[in-house]
C-alpha cells in the first residue's frame, strides 16, 4: 500500500473554484494537491460556458450571413457548416487547457494530479492516477470541487437508442437532420437554437405545459416566440415514455394525458438537468454528510458535516454557474489566507441565459416580488425603441425591471435584448450600490450604446 503524503491543502476537482484555489494557496506558500479527473481547468472551459457560448457565435454569424439582405448586403452561406463551427470550439478550448496546463505547472507549491479520487478513509483520498498508479493523499483541509453530471432519466429503451449530453453533441462532426431535445432548460434552449441556425430541424420535448416556469411569463413567451419564429417547434406537457431505433431513425413514444403519439428524429439530446458528481468520491466515508439528491450538505460558510472539509461549486447543491463558484473560491481564499469568515447569505446571483438576443436577468421576477406580497412598479418596453438595437438590426426581445414602490431601489430585472446579459450586469452594479431606480434613470449613459436603454426603461413606468 502506498505511503500517505501529506499536504496543507487538498483540493478534489478543478474546476472554476478549485483551481482558482490551489493557484492562490500554493504562492502564499501553502502546500497543495490539486486532483483532477480528466478536464484539465474544469467542466467550463471543456465542455459548458466556453465551448457552447463559441458555438453560440458561430451560429450568430451565420444567422447574420444568411439575413444578409436586412443589412444591405447580398451573401449566401455555402452549405452544411458543423465541422468547421466544431473544429474552431475544439481550437478555442485547447487553447485554454494549454494555457491551463502551463498555469499549474508554474504555481509553486502545488501539484496537479490528474486521476480519479475517492475517500478510503477520515480524510484520506485515494487517487488512481492516469499513468495507473495509486496515491494515497491527506491534509489539513480539504475541499471538494467535483461539480455536477448530466441527468439521464430512466427512459425504456433510450440508452440502446443512443443519445447526446450537452458534452457529446460539441463533438459531433455530421449535422443532425432532425434534432430532438427533451427538456427545456437554458441547455436545451441554446443547443436548440444553435442547431436550428446550423440547418437543422428541431423539436423540443417539456414536460410542462408552462415555458421557462421560472421567467415571468412575458418574458417566457417573447423567449419563445423568437425561437419558435427560426423554426423551433415546442411539444409542452408530454413525457416520452420510450425510444427506440430502427437504422438512422429514432423514435420516441410521448404521452400527454390520455393522447399518445410517435415523434421521429435523427438524434436526441438529453438536457433534463444536472446531478450530483460525488458518486465516485464516496465522500460518506470521511464523514461529509450528503443530502437526498446525493448533494453536499454545506453551511452559509461552505463547510461540510466534517471538520476541516469544504464543498464549493455545483456539488454542494448551489446554483450551477461558474461564477458561484469564483465566488465560492472567493470565500474560502478569504478564510485561509486572511482569516476573513464571509457567509453565501443574500448574495445577488445573476444569470444569462445565451439564446439570442440574449435574457440577463437578476432578482426578483414581477411573480416572484408579487407573491412575496412585495408592493411593486414595473418597468417596461420592447427591445425596439432603443437606438442602438435598431442601428445593430436587433430589435427583438422586452426589458422589465421590478421595482420596490416605497424604497425605489430596483428588486430585480428581466432583460430579453441584444447584449441582455451586458445590460443586466449594468443593473446588478446599481442593485449592489443600493441605487435606486431614479438614479440610475437619470445616468447619463453612453448614446448610442444598450447601457442607455436604462433611461427609457425606467421612464416607462406601466404597472403600480
Amino acid at each position: 500500500m502506498a505511503a500517505v503524503e501529506k499536504f496543507d491543502y487538498l483540493i478534489v476537482g478543478g474546476g472554476k473554484g478549485g483551481k482558482s484555489l490551489a493557484m492562490a494557496l500554493g504562492p502564499a506558500g501553502k502546500k497543495v494537491a490539486l486532483v483532477e479527473e480528466g478536464q484539465i481547468g474544469g467542466t467550463c472551459i471543456n465542455v459548458a460556458c466556453i465551448p457552447t457560448k463559441t458555438m453560440v457565435a458561430s451560429a450568430k454569424l451565420l444567422h447574420h450571413v444568411n439575413h444578409g439582405d436586412q443589412f444591405g448586403l447580398s451573401v449566401k452561406n455555402g452549405g452544411e457548416q458543423i465541422k468547421g463551427v466544431i473544429d474552431r470550439k475544439r481550437r478555442v478550448v485547447k487553447g485554454m487547457v494549454d494555457t491551463h496546463k502551463l498555469l499549474f505547472g508554474s504555481t509553486p507549491n502545488m501539484q496537479f494530479i490528474l486521476g480519479i479520487a475517492k475517500f478510503v478513509d477520515h480524510k484520506v483520498v485515494e487517487v488512481s492516477t492516469i499513468d495507473g498508479g495509486t496515491r494515497r493523499l491527506t491534509a489539513d483541509r480539504i475541499v471538494i470541487n467535483t461539480g455536477s453530471a448530466p441527468m439521464v432519466p430512466n427512459t425504456p429503451g433510450l440508452a440502446g437508442a443512443g443519445y447526446l449530453t450537452n458534452a457529446s453533441i460539441m463533438e459531433l462532426e455530421e449535422l443532425p437532420s432532425h434534432l430532438c431535445i427533451v427538456g427545456g432548460g437554458y441547455i436545451a434552449l441554446e443547443f436548440a437554437q444553435i442547431f436550428r441556425r446550423l440547418g437543422s430541424d428541431v423539436s423540443v420535448l417539456l414536460r410542462t405545459d408552462r415555458f421557462l416556469p421560472k421567467e415571468d411569463e412575458d418574458i417566457a413567451a417573447a423567449i419563445k416566440e423568437v425561437l419558435e419564429k427560426e423554426g423551433i417547434r415546442f411539444v409542452s406537457g408530454v413525457d416520452v415514455t420510450s425510444v427506440s431505433r430502427t437504422g438512422k431513425i429514432a423514435k420516441l413514444a410521448l404521452k400527454k394525458g390520455d393522447t399518445e403519439e410517435t415523434l421521429e428524429c435523427s438524434h436526441i439530446l438529453v438536457a433534463t438537468g444536472r446531478v450530483s458528481n460525488n458518486e465516485k468520491l464516496h465522500p460518506e466515508m470521511t464523514g461529509v454528510r450528503l443530502d437526498k439528491r446525493g448533494y453536499i450538505e454545506v453551511s452559509e460558510y461552505l463547510e461540510t458535516s466534517a471538520e476541516d472539509i469544504w464543498a464549493i461549486g455545483d456539488c454542494n447543491g448551489g446554483p450551477h454557474f461558474t461564477h458561484v463558484s469564483w465566488d465560492d473560491y472567493r470565500i474560502l481564499r478569504d478564510l485561509f489566507l486572511h482569516n476573513i469568515k464571509r457567509s453565501t447569505r443574500g448574495r445577488l446571483v445573476p444569470y444569462t441565459l445565451f439564446v439570442d438576443p440574449e435574457l440577463g436577468r437578476v432578482g426578483l421576477t414581477e411573480q416572484d416580488a408579487r407573491k412575496a406580497g412585495r408592493e411593486i412598479l414595473i418597468a417596461k418596453m420592447p427591445a425596439a425603441k432603443v437606438p442602438r438595437a435598431t442601428t445593430a438590426g436587433e430589435t427583438r426581445g422586452v426589458l422589465k425591471a421590478v421595482i420596490d414602490k416605497n424604497s425605489k431601489q430596483i428588486l430585480g430585472c428581466s432583460i430579453f435584448a441584444h447584449e441582455g446579459g451586458e445590460i443586466m450586469s449594468v443593473v446588478q452594479a446599481g442593485m449592489l450600490g443600493n441605487l435606486t431606480y431614479e438614479q440610475m434613470r437619470d445616468a447619463i449613459w453612453t448614446h448610442p450604446t444598450m447601457a442607455e436603454s436604462l433611461n427609457l426603461l425606467l421612464t416607462n413606468i406601466v404597472d403600480g
